[in-house]
Formats: C-alpha cells, sequence, structure tokens
C-alpha cells in the first residue's frame, strides 16, 4: 500500500526514504541506460502518467493535499541531487514520485504504480532487469 502524501514526504525528509548514502552509491548511467533502453518499462509509465494526467484536473483535490503532492517532487528531487549531483537521475526520480503521489491521492490501483513505490519503499530506484 501507498501511503499518503505527508508519510512519503516525512521519509524523504528523515532519510528513511531515498537515504543519501544509498542513493549515492548506485550506478546512475546504468539506471538510466537501462530505462531509456527499455521500451516496455517505458509504454506502461507513460500509461500510467496518461492516466493520472486524464484524471487530475477534474479530481476533487484538496489545494493542501495537492500542495503536498509538490512538496513530494520537490524533496525527492533535491535529495537525489544532494546525493548523486546528477539532475538526470533525480528528475527521473521525482518524476516517479509525482506519480507515486498523485497516482495515490486519486486512487489509482495499478500493478506498475505499486511496483514503482515497492521498489523506492526498498531504498532502489526502478530500473528494468537487465538481460544480460
Amino acid at each position: 500500500m501507498i501511503p499518503t502524501p505527508a508519510e512519503i514526504l516525512e521519509r524523504i525528509k528523515d532519510g528513511t526514504l531515498l537515504p543519501p548514502d544509498v542513493i549515492g552509491s548506485l550506478d546512475h548511467d546504468d539506471i538510466l541506460d537501462r530505462r531509456d533502453g527499455d521500451p516496455e518499462f517505458e509504454t506502461q509509465w507513460t500509461r500510467v502518467y496518461k492516466e493520472i494526467e486524464a484524471r487530475w484536473p477534474t479530481a476533487n483535490v484538496d489545494d493542501g493535499v495537492a500542495s503536498l503532492a509538490d512538496d513530494v517532487r520537490r524533496e525527492s528531487f533535491l535529495a537525489v541531487s544532494r546525493a548523486t549531483s546528477q539532475h538526470e537521475i533525480a528528475s527521473y526520480v521525482s518524476d516517479d514520485f509525482d506519480l507515486i503521489t498523485r497516482g495515490s491521492i486519486l486512487g489509482v490501483n495499478d500493478a506498475f504504480l505499486k511496483n514503482l513505490w515497492e521498489t523506492y519503499h526498498r531504498n532502489e530506484i526502478p530500473t528494468p532487469a537487465n538481460d544480460e
């Protein structure tokens, strides 16, 4: 189950989610290459993104909750950027957290979205399996 935006934000801020020592030690170039090189991952990510984008404008989302979603996106970017000094990987992560948070707010029940969250919950960055 995906936690509330407030819970996600608190975990990012206290370092139990996206911990700098773990995130900083990952092979960021490999993560980017694998994500960019996997059409299925991109297809699934884009599918969820389009669903959320279509539903968000007409959803009855409290301004405070919408603001928390923005905060999660910003703080996830900053946490990864500080840990890696690489803005590209930070952008990917913040985009993922935007999907996770807004999807949760909208009640999107999707296996791909849940997998994104579960992977971050394990302090990993979602990456397609390496087929080598």
